[in-house]
């Protein structure tokens, strides 16, 4: 299964993409070509005080994701999700349906780097 990962501000398809990477609370996994989907719980990592989104990028990492979409995302998680060859879609809005459509349309680009520098 080909599988991408899109953070997400609940549990569902029609979630709204959440903006912040390391700090989204779930990500919708789903196979761009089925349409298959599942939500992945990210509050664990949330629960760590530093380098949420390198512990955020190392879990999807090991469920053999190869293309992340988010909003922003910082470079100790974006550089984590790179090494391991995972593409990262930033400045992704709208649903996690709408995000999923515009990848099947092939009308997205993997990012050069990341687009946020430090969080507060």
């Amino acid at each position: 299964m080909k599988t991408i990962a899109i953070s997400a501000a609940s549990q569902s398809l029609d979630a709204k993409v959440e903006p912040l990477f390391g700090r989204s609370r779930f990500f919708i996994l789903a196979d761009p070509d089925t349409l298959e989907w599942e939500p992945l719980d990210n509050t664990p990592s949330l629960s760590s005080q530093q380098m949420i989104g390198k512990t955020t990028a190392l879990n999807l990492v090991r469920k053999n994701i190869h293309t992340v979409m988010t909003g922003k995302c910082g470079p100790k998680a974006f550089e984590e999700l790179t090494a391991a060859g995972v593409k990262v879609i930033l400045d992704t809005q709208g649903t996690v349906r709408q995000a999923l459509e515009k990848f099947k349309r092939g009308d997205t680009r993997p990012a050069m780097g990341p687009n946020v520098s430090v969080f507060r």
